[in-house]
């Protein structure tokens, strides 16, 4: 077979990827009017008026987020229909703007109930948009775990991402509050919230590192608790048993990690206190790269 044969028996291969491509621009551009309706601004005003740096924190996120949902749709064999390939990653799409949109809503009323994140970013605090990143892209990322978990090539796997979103609201909230509760037991009961508020930059780092590595370890448990067709709830309880497993011992390594890497250096003052952003984007680092050596230890593919 010469070149010219590969190249005419993948021409719909090539159609495919083209179409594709196509509709992850559209929808990553539908997202950044999305995220302006749901601010209730002018995306646009907002970035280039008013150089709001919390928003484009925010929008960029949220763009990302959605790329990294569309990659478990876009991944796997090419489908038999180009129509069925178009309204399949178009669902995908569309579903992950929703669910970009409910994550931040999430956020606002139940994670962290006593600071509008929305607000704040649109006064500019930095820390809300980072904050806000933090749970848009660990949202992203437990999805795209679960979709390729599943291998949701039908538009039946969308129920399957609906619970792996529920499951990744649940988990991102228990990680916030255990966070809230460490700051609180070390500040005598002040609010992590409130430190947000006034837009502690370090603090905001630690806390977008916990949440991408959390959720990097539950893509890692897909790698331990295997999906098993006909055996569904089974496989679930199993796959969310070892998140929660994983959850934990990310917590403890990097516990660990961070005294062994800044030792010497008193973390609370300098990142609760001082707002020290250098020391909190070490710490945040710190949680990314144990998330990062879980997925491959415990041999979850790329694909």
């Amino acid at each position: 077979m010469n070149f010219s044969d590969i190249v005419l028996a993948d021409q719909y291969e090539y159609m495919v990827i083209a179409v594709d491509f196509l509709i992850a621009i559209f929808m990553l551009t539908a997202i950044g009017k999305v995220t302006g309706l749901v601010s209730s601004v002018k995306s646009m005003h907002e970035l280039s008026e008013k150089d709001n740096f919390s928003y484009g924190i925010s929008y960029a996120a949220a763009i990302l987020a959605v790329g990294i949902m569309l990659t478990g749709a876009l991944s796997g064999e090419t489908t038999v229909s180009l129509f069925y390939e178009i309204g399949i990653v178009s669902a995908y799409g569309v579903l992950g703007i929703a669910l970009m949109t409910a994550t931040k809503h999430f956020l606002d009323k139940v994670s962290l109930p006593k600071i509008s994140i929305r607000d704040e970013i649109i006064k500019g605090n930095a820390a809300a948009g980072i904050v806000d990143a933090a749970n848009m892209l660990a949202t992203a990322i437990i999805v795209r775990a679960v979709m390729i978990w599943v291998d949701t090539e039908s538009f039946s796997g969308l129920f399957m991402v609906l619970a792996g979103f529920i499951f990744s609201q649940v988990l991102m909230m228990l990680v916030t509050r255990y966070r809230l509760f460490i700051y609180a037991s070390r500040h005598n009961g002040e609010s992590l919230q409130s430190a947000f508020e006034t837009g502690n930059i370090a603090l905001a780092l630690r806390y977008f590192g916990h949440n991408v590595g959390v959720a990097l370890a539950v893509t890692a448990a897909s790698g331990i608790a295997t999906y098993t067709e006909g055996q569904e709830i089974e496989s679930a309880i199993l796959w969310a048993s070892v998140s929660l497993a994983l959850t934990v011992g990310l917590s403890l390594l990097s516990i660990i990690a961070r005294h062994i890497i800044l030792w010497g250096i008193n973390v609370v003052e300098e990142v609760d206190t001082q707002r020290n952003v250098g020391v909190g984007f070490i710490e945040c680092m710190i949680y990314i790269a144990n998330g990062v050596l879980m997925v491959a230890l415990f041999g979850i593919t790329a694909s």
